[in-house]
């Protein structure tokens, strides 16, 4: 795709037609409509963040909590030395979920004096 809108040769010295970030507007803002790769990654991986806190019952959640959360709370991950590539991704994209999150006391369960921001 790349070599359709930034091409070089002899006649033509590599000039962008387009700056990427403006193919990636919606059509009717003057874009061409192109996904940004890495919002879209990290919206993917901000849905598998939501079922791991939703959902614990799956398989997904046993294997990914024993190994890396094992007191059942993603955004408190355990510390490990070498990270497999897609838990380093999910806690990116926690991280990136976690600013736009607002915290609820609620009943008071999940409280934890030492870690929470107060």
């Amino acid at each position: 795709m790349s070599l359709m809108w930034w091409t070089s040769n002899e006649k033509n010295c590599g000039r962008a037609m387009m700056a990427w970030d403006r193919m990636c507007h919606p059509q009717g803002m003057g874009g061409l409509g192109f996904r940004d790769l890495h919002l879209f990654n990290l919206a993917l991986l901000g849905r598998q963040v939501w079922r791991l806190m939703h959902f614990i019952d799956t398989l997904c959640f046993k294997v990914l909590s024993a190994k890396n959360f094992p007191d059942g709370d993603v955004f408190r991950p355990k510390d490990c030395d070498k990270p497999s590539y897609t838990w380093s991704s999910i806690t990116k994209a926690a991280e990136a979920l976690q600013e736009g999150f607002v915290w609820l006391v609620g009943d008071g369960k999940t409280i934890d004096i030492r870690r929470d921001n107060w």
